[in-house]
């Protein structure tokens, strides 16, 4: 038997590093076998945790190495990398401020974009932590490109993420009222793209049944027109004989 006591949904961040709940279930209860949560004298509690991202510890070691070794030219794809192709590869790894967010290069214009559409969106954001507050941005810019994706390639599922994912930048601070907007939208499209593909594959087995049926009455017009032509063929006169 399987019980759900208490579904919620919590942001950690610096100032809240955990959550707990005082109390679950009382302990008559949890014995009781009637209520069958005991499985051989086991009691298996589930917890479902979405992970914005993985913050892990920067080594500036390695990256002081990285960064100190001297560009060479290395054969791929039976031509050799130019030195200009690896500057930009390792540039693509550098990042920049834009209003108070450390983004990548190739997120700068996307990031300035939002900001110049919407400047208050990140006035109620609480984070200080510079980590957490790259994962927040990295996350606002994952929901708004899975907005972009073609209805085709949208799934249900896609859509239910990205419902979590908008509970957590609103929890986080931003405001974010006009992409709750373009949510709402983009499952009304999704719902009306299931609805047109619903009616399309009635009408698609009606129009096989009627040019099936076309068929038939071709091939009974077609008979009818012989038997038509044989009764019109008048006789001959050694038929009349």
């Amino acid at each position: 038997m399987a019980m759900q006591v208490e579904s919620s949904l919590r942001w950690f961040d610096e100032k809240a590093t955990g959550w707990g709940i005082p109390s679950l279930i009382p302990l008559t209860k949890l014995h009781d076998e009637k209520e069958g949560l005991l499985v051989n004298g086991d009691l298996v509690i589930d917890a479902e945790v979405d992970v914005l991202e993985v913050i892990g510890s920067f080594d500036e070691s390695e990256e002081s190495e990285e960064s100190s070794r001297p560009l060479k030219k290395s054969k791929h794809g039976g031509g050799e990398e130019s030195i200009d192709s690896l500057k930009e590869a390792h540039l693509g790894k550098e990042t920049m401020n834009v209003n108070g967010f450390q983004v990548l290069v190739s997120q700068e214009e996307s990031v300035r974009r939002i900001f110049e559409m919407h400047p208050d969106i990140a006035d109620g954001f609480r984070a200080k932590n510079q980590h957490l507050r790259n994962a927040c941005m990295s996350f606002l810019l994952s929901l708004i490109e899975t907005l972009c994706v073609s209805l085709q390639e949208l799934s249900n599922a896609d859509l239910v993420e990205a419902d979590v994912a908008l509970t957590y930048v609103r929890d986080a601070g931003f405001k974010v009222d006009w992409l709750e907007k373009k949510l709402e939208i983009v499952k009304e499209k999704k719902e009306k793209e299931k609805c047109s593909l619903i009616r399309l594959e009635e009408m698609k087995d009606k129009l096989l049944e009627l040019k099936q049926k076309c068929s038939v009455l071709e091939a009974l017009v077609e008979k009818e027109e012989a038997e038509l032509l044989a009764t019109r063929t008048p006789l001959s006169f050694d038929d009349v004989l």
